[in-house]
């Protein structure tokens, strides 16, 4: 059994369907309406699990932004603006929940898609390489572990990228030469 704590969660799941209903918002933002829709939760856990989304691809950090204002810390706050990223799992909602997150207003936003795809597709064009450089001294159940998850992976960034961008032949074959490089005998 792997040590630490478990890759999903419920709390990036929450996470994730609050700014899929907000299209971006910043942490504390996000803690303000996770605490009315789901239920207490400490600003330490929600900024670490935003952390550990942004590592995972499950979020995107969008925009960083320094705000002027009366603060009981100081003059001046630091917003980070999360958007979803290509690994981004939802929490299904009760009906109660689903009322109080429909409240909630759309922010209309410019992202550039572009180099969110690309940053996207070289982490993961990384991630294959190391899995192909150590995969010959891996244990077979390990190394099919990896290799399952590495194949998610780049079906959930191909579902994604058809959802911000649509077809684009460019990308089409970015996907490909991923399969390529994770496995020449494998093919979309």
């Amino acid at each position: 059994m792997p040590k630490g704590r478990p890759v999903k969660t419920e709390i990036r799941q929450k996470i994730a369907t609050i700014i899929k209903q907000t299209n971006i918002a910043y942490g504390y933002q996000i803690y303000k309406i996770y605490k009315d829709v789901f239920g207490h939760i400490s600003l330490r856990n929600l900024y670490y699990n935003l952390k550990k989304g942004v590592e995972l691809g499950e979020f995107i950090i969008m925009d960083i932004k320094r705000e002027k204002g009366m603060f009981t810390w100081g003059e001046e706050a630091e917003h980070k603006y999360y958007s979803l990223g290509p690994y981004a799992l939802f929490w299904k909602l009760t009906d109660s929940q689903k009322n109080k997150l429909d409240n909630l207003k759309t922010v209309e936003v410019n992202i550039d898609w572009p180099t969110q795809i690309k940053n996207h597709i070289s982490k993961l064009k990384k991630d294959i390489e190391k899995f192909n450089s150590i995969k010959v001294r891996l244990k077979y159940e390990d190394k099919r572990k990896m290799k399952n998850q590495l194949k998610t992976r780049i079906e959930q960034l191909k579902d994604w990228l058809k959802q911000k961008i649509g077809k684009n032949p460019i990308l089409k074959t970015e996907i490909e030469n991923l399969y390529k490089l994770f496995d020449n005998s494998h093919t979309p």
